[in-house]
């Protein structure tokens, strides 16, 4: 005859969460953001954002660390800034998220994006129960500049929204033997560069009615005074004739990673830059880096890193691939309805990427209604840096292309242009008429008389006016925290225990993730980097575990579809998925009035639960 039990299931707590000593949860409340006073309507210089750094480090001890992982080719520092509540544990040890900016020299906002984020998990951690949750179980890796040399020199000095944008390898682009000995320059000493035309009665220009722009003469017989476009500000320095034509140049910085370099951007080899080499190799160093982001600019793109695409199967005809696609469209329709922000990622993967294909999809749909205003989109291979960390490193990886000039905000009509008229409209009425170089003379040692200006300043297009910096800066920092709660978290659900025969009792628990990512990504399956799940089993007391074979069992005989993994001996692996739950079981024998069964769950990236269940004979 059976014995009647009383079963009770207890879960342990593995490690323990820093108390809150200044919970905040009223959104009108305060957050910490005066503990450290920062002003987010400015760009910062090499020496201001590493003094930042420094700064939020000594303030914080206890949640960041500060270190260089290398030196550019000019000698600066690439200061990494290493955020995580110390008192739960040592930051390699817990899944991390890397976030650099600024890989281009002149997609400087990127700079400000990271240092934000580092600055709002850090004066937030105490007021913020989100933020304090994160930042106790995840680590954040946070370069904010990656190209420190173009970097400061863009933000620093006048240059154009487009230049330096690569690292400082000397080059000859002239072919004249000589390296980088004709730059643009500041010919009128205004702080900006914009661009030279001289007075010609046979130009091609004229000045607007509003003397603020050059425009094209229309009617060759308008009698004007007309002007001849020179080019972008500058002297001709090397004599040649010639103005401009040797700037400071390199490698594109993002062609220079391993994975699909090529020669023609990414020269003379991969990894040749020490500002990349340093990035790649601080990486490698850490397999606890579970995603990443990577700030650029311009075009408000989510760029993602999806599983390479498969051919369509032999035989396909072009009717069933469009059919394929129809359904495809539908889908994304049919999610819309609930979701405006919904995306499916338009891409035929092999079953093996199915999941990796699926969680981006889901957390880029997220992103979209985070940030607004972007688009979600696959990213690029071509020796990137996030194409690396995804296809090498097996982290999941977005690329963010930030801000994407006003055409957004000056857009009146909604055609999907910005005229001229509207662009100015935007200047004045929006920036107060900051941010446009109106025409003016000026002399030029070699030109005599020259007029400069048409054209808006440095932070305008690629980069935005200073008092657009935050917003984008929140909601791309809310962007990554979003990511970050996604991460997967192993925790136990149901549990039951089912009599077998006489003394023998089945115990079985569910294994569950409920965050949208895996405990470890397709790709780094594929390549044999992932950490493998396990979960073991322990008696205590009256109970001991009996040896099963480690395969597939049916507890229930009435229910076979039930089915539950047996833990072997030694533990058993296996990896759990996005909102995916998982049974497994153990054969108990009971020789006491009472016992206890014990599973524990360890991952590398989804942490480690714990579930007793003691078991008394009544």
């Amino acid at each position: 005859m059976k014995t009647k039990l009383a079963i009770i299931l207890t879960v342990l707590l593995a490690g323990s969460l820093v108390a809150q000593s200044k919970l905040q949860t009223n959104p009108a409340g305060y957050h910490g953001e005066i503990d450290y006073p920062m002003s987010w309507k400015r760009y910062y210089g090499y020496e201001e954002w590493t003094r930042i750094m420094r700064d939020l480090q000594k303030k914080y001890p206890a949640l960041s660390d500060i270190q260089s992982i290398g030196k550019s080719r000019m000698g600066r520092d690439q200061l990494l800034l290493t955020i995580t509540a110390k008192a739960t544990g040592k930051p390699e040890d817990k899944r991390a998220m890397w976030v650099d900016g600024a890989i281009h020299g002149n997609e400087v906002n990127g700079i400000t994006c990271s240092l934000y984020l580092a600055w709002y998990l850090l004066t937030r951690y105490d007021y913020d129960p989100f933020v304090h949750g994160l930042v106790d179980t995840t680590t954040f890796y946070v370069l904010p500049g990656l190209n420190v040399d173009a970097n400061d020199s863009y933000v620093s000095s006048p240059n154009t929204e487009n230049n330096p944008r690569e690292p400082y390898r000397p080059a000859d682009d002239d072919g004249d033997g000589l390296f980088d000995e004709d730059q643009t320059e500041d010919v009128d000493g205004d702080g900006e560069l914009s661009t030279m035309y001289i007075e010609d009665p046979a130009g091609e220009f004229k000045l607007s009615p509003d003397k603020r722009r050059f425009v094209r003469v229309a009617d060759p017989r308008e009698e004007v005074r007309r002007f001849r476009r020179v080019g972008d500000e500058g002297f001709d320095n090397d004599g040649d004739g010639f103005i401009n034509e040797d700037d400071i140049g390199g490698p594109d910085p993002n062609r220079n990673f391993p994975y699909g370099w090529g020669v023609e951007a990414g020269y003379p080899y991969p990894m040749s830059e020490a500002e990349t080499r340093n990035v790649f190799e601080f990486q490698l160093r850490h397999p606890n880096i579970f995603a990443s982001f990577h700030y650029h600019n311009t075009g408000r793109l989510i760029m993602f890193q999806a599983p390479p695409a498969v051919k369509p199967p032999a035989g396909q005809t072009p009717e069933q691939a469009q059919r394929q696609q129809q359904a495809a469209q539908q889908r994304l329709e049919a999610l819309k309805k609930a979701d405006k922000y919904a995306y499916l990622a338009p891409r035929q993967v092999a079953p093996e990427y199915q999941h990796d294909l699926d969680v981006q999809s889901e957390i880029v749909s997220a992103g979209n209604r985070i940030l607004k205003d972007y688009t979600p989109t696959i990213g690029g291979l071509s020796g990137q840096a996030h194409a690396a960390t995804y296809y090498m490193l097996g982290a999941y990886s977005y690329l963010i292309e930030l801000w994407g000039s006003p055409d957004f905000e000056a857009d009146i009509d909604g055609d999907g242009e910005v005229s001229d008229e509207e662009f100015m409209k935007w200047v004045d009425l929006e920036l107060m008429g900051e941010g446009w170089v109106t025409p003016h003379k000026a002399k030029h040692p070699d030109l005599g008389e020259v007029w400069i200006g048409g054209t808006s300043r440095k932070h305008i297009n690629r980069t935005p006016p200073a008092r657009y910096i935050e917003t984008e800066a929140l909601r791309n920092a809310n962007f990554v925290m979003y990511a970050v709660s996604q991460f997967p978290k192993v925790e136990f659900g149901e549990a039951k225990v089912t009599p077998a025969t006489d003394d023998l009792y089945w115990v079985e628990v569910e294994v569950k993730n409920d965050r949208a990512y895996p405990t470890s990504s397709d790709r780094a399956v594929a390549l044999k980097r992932a950490a493998m799940d396990k979960i073991t089993v322990s008696g205590a007391g009256g109970l001991e575990i009996v040896e099963l074979p480690n395969a597939a069992t049916v507890v229930d005989a009435l229910n076979r579809t039930a089915q539950s993994e047996a833990v072997s001996a030694k533990g058993t692996e296996f990896r759990l998925k996005g909102h995916e739950t998982k049974r497994f079981c153990a054969l108990v024998k009971m020789s006491g009035a009472e016992g206890s069964v014990e599973f524990t769950v360890r991952s590398k990236a989804g942490g480690t639960a714990v579930r007793k269940i003691t078991l008394k004979a009544e």
